[in-house]
Protein backbone atom coordinates (compact mmCIF):
# COMPACT_ATOMS: atom_id res chain seq x y z
CA UNK A 1 0.00 0.00 0.00
CA UNK A 2 2.90 2.11 0.50
CA UNK A 3 4.12 2.24 -2.66
CA UNK A 4 0.35 2.09 -4.13
CA UNK A 5 -0.16 5.66 -2.57
CA UNK A 6 2.92 7.05 -4.47
CA UNK A 7 1.38 6.39 -7.93
CA UNK A 8 -2.07 6.75 -9.95
CA UNK A 9 -4.30 3.81 -9.85
CA UNK A 10 -3.42 2.81 -13.64
CA UNK A 11 -0.02 1.84 -13.09
CA UNK A 12 -0.88 -1.12 -10.92
CA UNK A 13 -2.19 -3.63 -13.46
CA UNK A 14 13.61 -21.08 -8.21
CA UNK A 15 13.89 -19.12 -5.04
CA UNK A 16 12.88 -21.42 -2.34
CA UNK A 17 9.44 -20.25 -1.37
CA UNK A 18 9.22 -22.36 2.19
CA UNK A 19 9.86 -19.57 4.25
CA UNK A 20 7.54 -16.92 2.47
CA UNK A 21 4.36 -19.14 3.55
CA UNK A 22 2.57 -17.35 6.34
CA UNK A 23 0.37 -18.76 8.34
CA UNK A 24 -3.44 -18.93 7.62
CA UNK A 25 -4.24 -17.49 10.67
CA UNK A 26 -1.81 -14.87 10.58
CA UNK A 27 -4.44 -12.05 9.85
CA UNK A 28 -7.43 -13.33 11.87
CA UNK A 29 -5.43 -14.16 14.94
CA UNK A 30 -6.12 -11.70 18.02
CA UNK A 31 -2.24 -12.31 18.99
CA UNK A 32 0.96 -12.87 17.14
CA UNK A 33 3.31 -14.54 19.16
CA UNK A 34 6.80 -13.39 18.91
CA UNK A 35 9.82 -15.38 19.71
CA UNK A 36 11.78 -12.97 22.80
CA UNK A 37 14.40 -14.22 25.09
CA UNK A 38 15.85 -16.92 23.16
CA UNK A 39 19.57 -18.04 24.05
CA UNK A 40 20.48 -17.31 20.58
CA UNK A 41 19.18 -13.40 20.79
CA UNK A 42 21.91 -11.03 19.32
CA UNK A 43 21.69 -7.07 19.68
CA UNK A 44 21.08 -5.76 16.31
CA UNK A 45 23.13 -2.81 14.78
CA UNK A 46 19.99 -0.72 14.84
CA UNK A 47 19.25 -1.61 18.57
CA UNK A 48 22.54 -1.05 19.44
CA UNK A 49 22.95 2.79 18.12
CA UNK A 50 18.98 3.72 19.35
CA UNK A 51 19.08 2.17 22.77
CA UNK A 52 18.23 5.39 24.35
CA UNK A 53 15.61 6.15 22.14
CA UNK A 54 11.87 5.98 22.76
CA UNK A 55 10.91 6.28 19.08
CA UNK A 56 13.86 6.40 16.35
CA UNK A 57 13.22 8.87 13.70
CA UNK A 58 13.56 8.51 10.12
CA UNK A 59 14.48 12.05 9.62
CA UNK A 60 12.74 11.85 6.09
CA UNK A 61 13.83 14.84 3.23
CA UNK A 62 11.44 17.28 2.83
CA UNK A 63 9.36 17.02 -0.72
CA UNK A 64 11.27 18.15 -3.49
CA UNK A 65 8.07 19.48 -5.35
CA UNK A 66 6.45 22.67 -5.15
CA UNK A 67 2.35 23.72 -5.60
CA UNK A 68 2.75 24.45 -8.93
CA UNK A 69 4.84 21.53 -10.28
CA UNK A 70 2.11 20.74 -12.80
CA UNK A 71 1.62 23.49 -15.37
CA UNK A 72 -1.71 23.70 -17.03
CA UNK A 73 -2.09 21.18 -19.70
CA UNK A 74 -1.81 22.85 -23.64
CA UNK A 75 -4.74 20.51 -24.83
CA UNK A 76 -7.63 18.59 -22.37
CA UNK A 77 -8.44 15.26 -22.77
CA UNK A 78 -11.33 15.49 -24.80
CA UNK A 79 -9.02 17.08 -27.45
CA UNK A 80 -6.70 14.54 -27.17
CA UNK A 81 -9.03 11.88 -27.25
CA UNK A 82 -10.37 13.21 -30.35
CA UNK A 83 -7.40 13.07 -31.74
CA UNK A 84 -6.72 9.32 -30.49
CA UNK A 85 -9.76 7.78 -32.21
CA UNK A 86 -8.92 9.39 -35.84
CA UNK A 87 -4.77 7.70 -35.80
CA UNK A 88 -6.73 4.92 -33.80
CA UNK A 89 -8.45 3.92 -36.81
CA UNK A 90 -5.28 3.77 -38.73
CA UNK A 91 -3.61 1.71 -36.53
CA UNK A 92 -5.99 -0.76 -36.39
CA UNK A 93 -5.98 -0.64 -40.37
CA UNK A 94 -2.14 -1.53 -39.86
CA UNK A 95 -3.22 -4.39 -37.74
CA UNK A 96 -5.49 -6.53 -40.18
CA UNK A 97 -2.94 -5.24 -43.22
CA UNK A 98 -0.22 -7.44 -41.41
CA UNK A 99 -2.73 -10.50 -41.24
CA UNK A 100 -1.08 -11.28 -44.18
CA UNK A 101 2.65 -12.41 -42.64
CA UNK A 102 2.11 -13.44 -38.92
CA UNK A 103 5.58 -12.40 -38.72
CA UNK A 104 5.45 -8.85 -39.44
CA UNK A 105 2.18 -8.58 -37.27
CA UNK A 106 4.06 -9.86 -34.14
CA UNK A 107 6.45 -6.97 -34.90
CA UNK A 108 3.92 -4.54 -35.25
CA UNK A 109 2.29 -5.94 -31.99
CA UNK A 110 5.43 -5.37 -30.06
CA UNK A 111 6.06 -2.15 -31.44
CA UNK A 112 2.06 -1.26 -30.24
CA UNK A 113 4.07 -3.28 -26.56
CA UNK A 114 6.83 -1.01 -26.28
CA UNK A 115 4.99 2.38 -27.54
CA UNK A 116 2.68 1.91 -24.08
CA UNK A 117 -0.58 1.92 -27.06
CA UNK A 118 -1.39 -1.93 -27.14
CA UNK A 119 -4.41 -1.14 -24.41
CA UNK A 120 -6.04 0.31 -27.20
CA UNK A 121 -6.49 -2.93 -29.09
CA UNK A 122 -6.30 -5.52 -26.25
CA UNK A 123 -9.05 -7.94 -27.78
CA UNK A 124 -7.61 -8.06 -30.89
CA UNK A 125 -4.29 -8.42 -29.79
CA UNK A 126 -5.62 -11.72 -27.97
CA UNK A 127 -8.00 -13.03 -30.97
CA UNK A 128 -4.30 -12.45 -33.42
CA UNK A 129 -1.76 -14.08 -30.87
CA UNK A 130 -4.12 -16.87 -30.75
CA UNK A 131 -4.82 -17.63 -33.77
CA UNK A 132 -1.17 -17.47 -34.78
CA UNK A 133 -0.11 -19.56 -32.19
CA UNK A 134 -2.46 -22.25 -32.88
CA UNK A 135 -1.21 -22.75 -36.56
CA UNK A 136 2.07 -21.81 -36.20
CA UNK A 137 3.25 -22.56 -32.11
CA UNK A 138 7.22 -22.83 -33.54
CA UNK A 139 6.96 -19.92 -35.81
CA UNK A 140 9.98 -18.66 -34.97
CA UNK A 141 11.84 -21.97 -35.71
CA UNK A 142 9.68 -22.09 -39.03
CA UNK A 143 10.38 -19.06 -40.49
CA UNK A 144 13.77 -18.18 -41.54
CA UNK A 145 13.87 -15.43 -39.35
CA UNK A 146 17.25 -13.40 -38.20
CA UNK A 147 18.42 -13.50 -34.62
CA UNK A 148 16.74 -9.59 -33.96
CA UNK A 149 13.20 -11.06 -35.24
CA UNK A 150 13.62 -14.10 -33.06
CA UNK A 151 13.94 -12.71 -30.53
CA UNK A 152 10.72 -10.34 -30.92
CA UNK A 153 8.95 -13.29 -31.71
CA UNK A 154 9.61 -15.31 -28.69
CA UNK A 155 9.64 -12.48 -26.09
CA UNK A 156 6.18 -11.34 -27.38
CA UNK A 157 4.44 -14.69 -26.76
CA UNK A 158 5.94 -15.31 -23.97
CA UNK A 159 4.81 -11.93 -22.41
CA UNK A 160 1.32 -12.76 -23.35
CA UNK A 161 1.90 -16.14 -21.67
CA UNK A 162 2.15 -18.68 -24.66
CA UNK A 163 4.70 -21.60 -24.10
CA UNK A 164 7.22 -20.99 -26.79
CA UNK A 165 10.19 -22.85 -26.50
CA UNK A 166 13.37 -21.28 -25.47
CA UNK A 167 14.98 -23.78 -27.96
CA UNK A 168 14.20 -21.96 -30.75
CA UNK A 169 17.56 -20.15 -30.35
CA UNK A 170 19.49 -23.64 -30.86
CA UNK A 171 19.66 -22.14 -34.20
CA UNK A 172 22.53 -19.38 -33.00
CA UNK A 173 24.81 -22.17 -31.42
CA UNK A 174 28.14 -23.41 -33.25
CA UNK A 175 28.82 -26.94 -33.60
CA UNK A 176 30.35 -26.71 -30.16
CA UNK A 177 27.32 -25.53 -28.10
CA UNK A 178 28.25 -21.88 -27.82
CA UNK A 179 26.66 -18.86 -29.55
CA UNK A 180 28.12 -17.77 -32.62
CA UNK A 181 30.31 -15.35 -32.60
CA UNK A 182 29.02 -13.97 -35.66
CA UNK A 183 26.11 -12.69 -33.64
CA UNK A 184 28.37 -10.15 -31.81
CA UNK A 185 28.31 -8.07 -35.35
CA UNK A 186 24.54 -7.67 -34.69
CA UNK A 187 23.94 -5.15 -32.26
CA UNK A 188 19.96 -5.04 -32.35
CA UNK A 189 20.07 -8.40 -32.37
CA UNK A 190 22.15 -8.89 -29.28
CA UNK A 191 19.91 -6.08 -28.06
CA UNK A 192 16.92 -8.15 -28.62
CA UNK A 193 17.89 -11.45 -27.84
CA UNK A 194 18.92 -10.16 -24.21
CA UNK A 195 16.06 -8.75 -23.44
CA UNK A 196 14.07 -11.77 -24.54
CA UNK A 197 16.61 -13.68 -21.81
CA UNK A 198 14.38 -12.25 -19.20
CA UNK A 199 11.14 -14.47 -20.08
CA UNK A 200 13.07 -17.44 -18.93
CA UNK A 201 12.20 -19.69 -16.53
CA UNK A 202 13.77 -22.53 -14.58
CA UNK A 203 15.70 -25.29 -15.89
CA UNK A 204 16.40 -22.85 -19.62
CA UNK A 205 19.98 -22.88 -19.73
CA UNK A 206 20.06 -21.65 -23.26
CA UNK A 207 18.82 -18.84 -22.01
CA UNK A 208 21.17 -18.52 -19.01
CA UNK A 209 23.73 -19.01 -21.77
CA UNK A 210 22.23 -16.27 -24.08
CA UNK A 211 22.43 -13.55 -20.74
CA UNK A 212 25.57 -13.92 -20.19
CA UNK A 213 26.87 -13.97 -23.52
CA UNK A 214 24.62 -10.95 -24.72
CA UNK A 215 25.65 -9.12 -21.38
CA UNK A 216 29.44 -9.24 -22.08
CA UNK A 217 29.29 -8.16 -25.70
CA UNK A 218 26.69 -5.49 -25.42
CA UNK A 219 28.73 -3.86 -22.41
CA UNK A 220 32.03 -3.96 -25.05
CA UNK A 221 30.11 -3.21 -28.15
CA UNK A 222 27.67 -0.08 -26.55
CA UNK A 223 30.79 2.39 -26.87
CA UNK A 224 31.28 1.84 -30.56
CA UNK A 225 27.71 2.41 -32.12
CA UNK A 226 25.73 5.51 -32.73
CA UNK A 227 24.50 7.50 -29.97
CA UNK A 228 20.99 6.45 -29.91
CA UNK A 229 21.64 2.62 -29.87
CA UNK A 230 24.39 3.05 -27.35
CA UNK A 231 21.85 4.80 -24.93
CA UNK A 232 19.11 1.95 -26.19
CA UNK A 233 21.41 -0.77 -24.75
CA UNK A 234 22.80 0.89 -21.83
CA UNK A 235 19.47 1.83 -20.67
CA UNK A 236 18.31 -2.06 -21.14
CA UNK A 237 21.63 -3.30 -19.23
CA UNK A 238 20.45 -0.74 -16.22
CA UNK A 239 16.81 -1.56 -16.84
CA UNK A 240 15.43 -4.32 -18.74
CA UNK A 241 12.12 -3.88 -20.35
CA UNK A 242 10.48 -6.86 -19.25
CA UNK A 243 11.25 -5.54 -15.49
CA UNK A 244 10.73 -2.20 -15.64
CA UNK A 245 7.41 0.05 -15.28
CA UNK A 246 5.57 0.14 -18.26
CA UNK A 247 5.23 3.91 -18.82
CA UNK A 248 8.37 4.64 -17.92
CA UNK A 249 9.92 1.75 -20.48
CA UNK A 250 6.94 3.38 -22.74
CA UNK A 251 8.69 7.20 -22.79
CA UNK A 252 11.90 5.75 -23.52
CA UNK A 253 10.81 3.34 -25.97
CA UNK A 254 9.24 6.97 -27.65
CA UNK A 255 12.44 8.45 -27.59
CA UNK A 256 14.48 6.11 -29.10
CA UNK A 257 12.07 5.52 -31.90
CA UNK A 258 11.55 8.69 -33.09
CA UNK A 259 15.38 8.52 -34.30
CA UNK A 260 15.07 5.44 -35.44
CA UNK A 261 15.36 5.30 -39.64
CA UNK A 262 12.85 2.97 -39.49
CA UNK A 263 10.04 4.23 -37.83
CA UNK A 264 6.31 4.68 -39.09
CA UNK A 265 5.25 8.37 -38.43
CA UNK A 266 1.60 7.63 -37.56
CA UNK A 267 2.64 5.40 -35.01
CA UNK A 268 4.96 7.55 -33.55
CA UNK A 269 2.34 10.24 -33.52
CA UNK A 270 0.00 8.15 -31.80
CA UNK A 271 2.37 6.87 -29.34
CA UNK A 272 3.34 10.74 -28.26
CA UNK A 273 -0.31 11.90 -28.21
CA UNK A 274 -1.46 9.24 -25.94
CA UNK A 275 1.00 9.46 -23.35
CA UNK A 276 0.08 13.21 -22.69
CA UNK A 277 -3.63 12.07 -22.89
CA UNK A 278 -2.83 9.15 -20.40
CA UNK A 279 -0.27 11.86 -18.53
CA UNK A 280 -3.11 14.70 -18.10
CA UNK A 281 -5.20 11.76 -16.39
CA UNK A 282 -2.34 10.65 -13.44
CA UNK A 283 -2.61 14.45 -13.73
CA UNK A 284 -6.05 15.05 -12.51
CA UNK A 285 -5.68 11.55 -10.27
CA UNK A 286 -2.68 13.12 -8.53
CA UNK A 287 -4.54 16.44 -7.91
CA UNK A 288 -7.56 14.75 -6.46
CA UNK A 289 -5.95 12.46 -4.08
CA UNK A 290 -3.68 15.19 -2.86
CA UNK A 291 -6.86 18.02 -2.59
CA UNK A 292 -8.00 19.52 0.28
CA UNK A 293 -11.21 18.12 0.26
CA UNK A 294 -10.33 14.39 0.02
CA UNK A 295 -8.48 15.09 3.22
CA UNK A 296 -11.42 16.45 5.02
CA UNK A 297 -13.74 14.03 3.94
CA UNK A 298 -11.19 11.76 5.27
CA UNK A 299 -11.28 13.25 8.74
CA UNK A 300 -15.09 14.02 9.10
CA UNK A 301 -16.55 10.72 9.46
CA UNK A 302 -16.19 7.20 11.83
CA UNK A 303 -13.02 -0.82 12.75
CA UNK A 304 -14.68 0.76 15.93
CA UNK A 305 -14.41 4.58 16.20
CA UNK A 306 -14.63 3.75 20.17
CA UNK A 307 -10.99 2.58 20.34
CA UNK A 308 -9.60 6.24 19.19
CA UNK A 309 -9.44 7.47 22.52
CA UNK A 310 -7.36 4.94 23.26
CA UNK A 311 -4.40 5.59 20.80
CA UNK A 312 -1.30 7.75 21.28
CA UNK A 313 -2.29 11.58 19.33
CA UNK A 314 -0.07 11.12 16.22
CA UNK A 315 -2.19 7.22 15.52
CA UNK A 316 -5.63 9.06 15.96
CA UNK A 317 -5.75 10.91 12.63
CA UNK A 318 -4.82 8.05 10.82
CA UNK A 319 -6.93 5.41 12.19
CA UNK A 320 -10.17 7.92 11.77
CA UNK A 321 -8.82 7.94 7.65
CA UNK A 322 -8.90 4.85 7.76
CA UNK A 323 -11.89 3.77 9.54
CA UNK A 324 -13.39 6.24 7.09
CA UNK A 325 -11.94 5.10 3.46
CA UNK A 326 -13.12 1.88 4.52
CA UNK A 327 -16.64 3.00 5.33
CA UNK A 328 -17.18 4.66 2.15
CA UNK A 329 -15.50 1.84 0.44
CA UNK A 330 -17.41 -0.28 1.61
CA UNK A 331 -21.32 1.42 1.30
CA UNK A 332 -20.15 2.26 -2.38
CA UNK A 333 -19.52 -1.53 -3.40
CA UNK A 334 -22.18 -3.00 -1.48
CA UNK A 335 -24.07 -1.93 -3.91
CA UNK A 336 -22.24 -3.65 -6.64
CA UNK A 337 -22.38 -6.48 -4.22
CA UNK A 338 -18.73 -6.19 -4.24
CA UNK A 339 -18.60 -5.47 -0.65
CA UNK A 340 -16.54 -8.51 0.39
CA UNK A 341 -13.29 -7.38 -1.63
CA UNK A 342 -14.08 -4.54 1.43
CA UNK A 343 -14.05 -6.60 4.01
CA UNK A 344 -11.12 -9.02 2.89
CA UNK A 345 -8.83 -5.87 2.47
CA UNK A 346 -9.13 -4.71 5.90
CA UNK A 347 -8.61 -7.82 7.25
CA UNK A 348 -5.36 -7.42 5.45
CA UNK A 349 -4.29 -4.57 6.83
CA UNK A 350 -5.07 -5.91 10.01
CA UNK A 351 -2.70 -8.41 9.42
CA UNK A 352 0.18 -5.56 8.54
CA UNK A 353 -0.57 -4.17 11.57
CA UNK A 354 0.02 -6.96 13.56
CA UNK A 355 2.99 -7.97 11.45
CA UNK A 356 4.58 -4.45 12.25
CA UNK A 357 4.09 -5.26 16.01
CA UNK A 358 6.32 -8.00 15.60
CA UNK A 359 8.81 -5.28 14.27
CA UNK A 360 8.21 -3.55 16.90
CA UNK A 361 9.09 -5.68 19.88
CA UNK A 362 11.96 -7.42 17.87
CA UNK A 363 13.50 -3.89 17.47
CA UNK A 364 12.31 -3.07 20.91
CA UNK A 365 14.65 -6.53 22.33
CA UNK A 366 17.17 -6.18 19.80
CA UNK A 367 16.19 -9.43 18.97
CA UNK A 368 17.65 -10.93 15.45
CA UNK A 369 15.30 -13.56 13.98
CA UNK A 370 16.16 -16.49 11.62
CA UNK A 371 16.28 -15.47 7.94
CA UNK A 372 13.14 -17.45 7.04
CA UNK A 373 11.20 -16.55 10.30
CA UNK A 374 12.21 -12.81 8.93
CA UNK A 375 11.69 -13.36 5.75
CA UNK A 376 7.92 -14.74 6.54
CA UNK A 377 6.80 -11.45 8.76
CA UNK A 378 8.60 -9.02 6.30
CA UNK A 379 6.90 -9.83 3.22
CA UNK A 380 3.31 -8.70 5.40
CA UNK A 381 4.94 -5.65 6.33
CA UNK A 382 5.80 -5.16 2.48
CA UNK A 383 2.08 -5.28 2.23
CA UNK A 384 2.41 -8.61 -0.03
CA UNK A 385 -1.35 -9.37 0.86
CA UNK A 386 -2.42 -6.08 1.04
CA UNK A 387 -1.42 -4.28 -2.01
CA UNK A 388 -3.22 -6.94 -4.63
CA UNK A 389 -6.41 -7.19 -2.17
CA UNK A 390 -6.21 -2.80 -2.45
CA UNK A 391 -5.75 -3.13 -6.09
CA UNK A 392 -8.59 -5.35 -6.83
CA UNK A 393 -11.09 -3.22 -5.41
CA UNK A 394 -10.64 -0.56 -8.28
CA UNK A 395 -10.81 -3.69 -10.87
CA UNK A 396 -14.58 -4.40 -11.09
CA UNK A 397 -16.18 -7.63 -11.76
CA UNK A 398 -12.87 -9.01 -12.96
CA UNK A 399 -12.31 -9.12 -9.23
CA UNK A 400 -14.62 -11.71 -8.21
CA UNK A 401 -15.00 -13.46 -4.97
CA UNK A 402 -12.91 -16.20 -6.84
CA UNK A 403 -10.04 -13.56 -6.94
CA UNK A 404 -10.21 -13.04 -3.72
CA UNK A 405 -10.34 -16.45 -2.43
CA UNK A 406 -7.08 -16.78 -4.78
CA UNK A 407 -4.88 -14.35 -3.00
CA UNK A 408 -6.36 -15.97 0.54
CA UNK A 409 -4.73 -19.48 -0.84
CA UNK A 410 -1.06 -17.58 -1.06
CA UNK A 411 -0.37 -18.15 -4.33
CA UNK A 412 3.56 -18.48 -5.34
CA UNK A 413 3.45 -15.28 -8.29
CA UNK A 414 2.25 -13.33 -5.13
CA UNK A 415 4.78 -14.62 -2.53
CA UNK A 416 7.49 -14.77 -5.12
CA UNK A 417 6.83 -10.95 -5.92
CA UNK A 418 7.03 -9.62 -2.81
CA UNK A 419 10.09 -11.93 -1.76
CA UNK A 420 12.19 -10.71 -4.87
CA UNK A 421 11.13 -7.05 -3.55
CA UNK A 422 11.54 -7.29 0.59
CA UNK A 423 14.66 -8.79 -0.98
CA UNK A 424 15.87 -5.96 -3.53
CA UNK A 425 14.75 -3.00 -0.87
CA UNK A 426 16.53 -4.73 2.08
CA UNK A 427 19.90 -4.70 -0.01
CA UNK A 428 19.60 -0.51 -0.69
CA UNK A 429 18.39 0.31 2.60
CA UNK A 430 19.96 -1.82 5.28
CA UNK A 431 22.55 0.76 5.97
CA UNK A 432 20.37 3.52 6.24
CA UNK A 433 18.27 1.59 8.32
CA UNK A 434 20.01 0.45 10.83
CA UNK A 435 21.86 3.68 11.38
CA UNK A 436 19.14 5.77 12.25
CA UNK A 437 17.14 3.05 14.25
CA UNK A 438 15.13 -0.05 12.68
CA UNK A 439 14.51 -4.03 13.11
CA UNK A 440 16.67 -6.33 11.84
CA UNK A 441 16.56 -6.62 8.28
CA UNK A 442 16.51 -9.71 5.98
CA UNK A 443 19.74 -8.86 5.33
CA UNK A 444 20.93 -8.88 9.07
CA UNK A 445 18.99 -12.30 9.39
CA UNK A 446 21.30 -13.56 6.64
CA UNK A 447 24.18 -12.81 7.38
CA UNK A 448 23.62 -14.07 11.25
CA UNK A 449 22.35 -17.11 10.09
CA UNK A 450 24.99 -18.40 7.40
CA UNK A 451 27.65 -16.74 8.38
CA UNK A 452 28.42 -14.88 5.40
CA UNK A 453 29.29 -11.29 4.52
CA UNK A 454 27.97 -8.29 2.95
CA UNK A 455 29.36 -8.91 -0.28
CA UNK A 456 28.27 -13.16 -0.01
CA UNK A 457 24.81 -12.16 1.20
CA UNK A 458 24.21 -9.52 -1.66
CA UNK A 459 25.30 -11.95 -4.17
CA UNK A 460 23.08 -15.10 -2.76
CA UNK A 461 20.04 -12.14 -2.74
CA UNK A 462 20.60 -11.46 -6.15
CA UNK A 463 20.63 -15.08 -7.24
CA UNK A 464 16.87 -15.06 -5.26
CA UNK A 465 15.65 -12.00 -7.10
CA UNK A 466 16.09 -13.88 -10.44
CA UNK A 467 14.91 -17.02 -9.47
CA UNK A 468 11.65 -15.06 -8.02
CA UNK A 469 11.68 -13.64 -11.32
CA UNK A 470 11.20 -17.12 -12.86
CA UNK A 471 8.75 -17.97 -10.58
CA UNK A 472 6.69 -15.16 -12.09
CA UNK A 473 7.01 -15.80 -15.23
CA UNK A 474 5.91 -19.28 -14.95
CA UNK A 475 3.18 -18.17 -12.78
CA UNK A 476 2.20 -15.87 -16.15
CA UNK A 477 2.13 -18.71 -18.45
CA UNK A 478 -1.54 -20.22 -19.96
CA UNK A 479 -3.58 -21.22 -18.44
CA UNK A 480 -3.50 -19.15 -15.73
CA UNK A 481 -5.70 -19.46 -12.93
CA UNK A 482 -6.52 -15.85 -12.96
CA UNK A 483 -7.04 -13.54 -15.58
CA UNK A 484 -3.70 -11.77 -16.90
CA UNK A 485 -4.95 -8.23 -15.56
CA UNK A 486 -5.01 -9.91 -11.65
CA UNK A 487 -1.40 -11.02 -12.49
CA UNK A 488 -0.24 -8.15 -14.07
CA UNK A 489 -1.38 -6.13 -10.87
CA UNK A 490 1.41 -8.32 -8.87
CA UNK A 491 3.98 -8.12 -11.71
CA UNK A 492 3.64 -4.30 -11.30
CA UNK A 493 4.20 -4.27 -8.04
CA UNK A 494 7.77 -6.58 -8.71
CA UNK A 495 8.87 -3.90 -10.92
CA UNK A 496 7.77 -0.49 -9.59
CA UNK A 497 10.52 -2.01 -6.60
CA UNK A 498 13.05 -2.79 -9.12
CA UNK A 499 12.93 0.91 -10.40
CA UNK A 500 12.18 2.42 -7.31
CA UNK A 501 15.22 0.65 -5.46
CA UNK A 502 17.41 0.35 -8.71
CA UNK A 503 20.74 1.86 -6.96
CA UNK A 504 19.26 3.37 -3.65
CA UNK A 505 16.10 3.89 -1.36
CA UNK A 506 14.02 6.04 -4.16
CA UNK A 507 10.92 6.34 -1.15
CA UNK A 508 13.49 8.09 1.38
CA UNK A 509 15.73 10.00 -1.52
CA UNK A 510 13.27 11.17 -3.98
CA UNK A 511 15.68 13.07 -6.36
CA UNK A 512 16.63 9.41 -7.19
CA UNK A 513 12.93 9.50 -8.94
CA UNK A 514 12.83 12.56 -9.77
CA UNK A 515 13.19 12.27 -13.70
CA UNK A 516 11.14 9.57 -13.78
CA UNK A 517 8.39 11.55 -11.51
CA UNK A 518 9.07 14.76 -14.26
CA UNK A 519 8.63 12.49 -17.09
CA UNK A 520 5.49 10.50 -16.42
CA UNK A 521 3.59 13.33 -14.46
CA UNK A 522 5.02 17.01 -15.53
CA UNK A 523 6.19 17.51 -18.55
CA UNK A 524 4.29 16.32 -21.75
CA UNK A 525 6.13 14.79 -25.07
CA UNK A 526 6.40 17.30 -27.62
CA UNK A 527 4.12 16.50 -30.78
Amino acid sequence: MALQALVPSSFLQSVPLSFTKVHPNFFYNNQLSCKTNLPSKVLCLAYKNNQENDRPLGNFRPTIWKDGSISSPVLGVETYDKLNEEMKDHVKEMLVASRNDPVEEVVLINLLCRLGVSYYFENEIEERLNHIFEMQPDLAAEKDCDLYTTAILFRVFRQHGFKVSSGVFSKFKDHDGKFKESLTSDARGMLSLYEATHLRVHGEDILEEALAFTTAHLKSMAPNLDQNLTKRINDALEQPFHMGVPRIEAHKFISFYEHDDSKNDTLLKFAKLDFNRVQLLHQQELAYITSIKLVTKFFIFRWDINCVSELPEYMKPLFRALLNLFDELNNELAEEGRSYSVSFTKDMMKGVVRAYFVEAQWFHEGYVPPFDERMSNAIVTGTCFLDPAAAYVGLGDIAGIDAYEWLRSQPKIMTASFTLSRLIADLVSNKAEQERGHVASVVESYMKEYGTSGEETAEEFKKMIADGWKDINEECMRPTIVPMRLLNVIVNIARLVEVFYKKMDGVTNPEYLKDHVTKLFIDPIPV
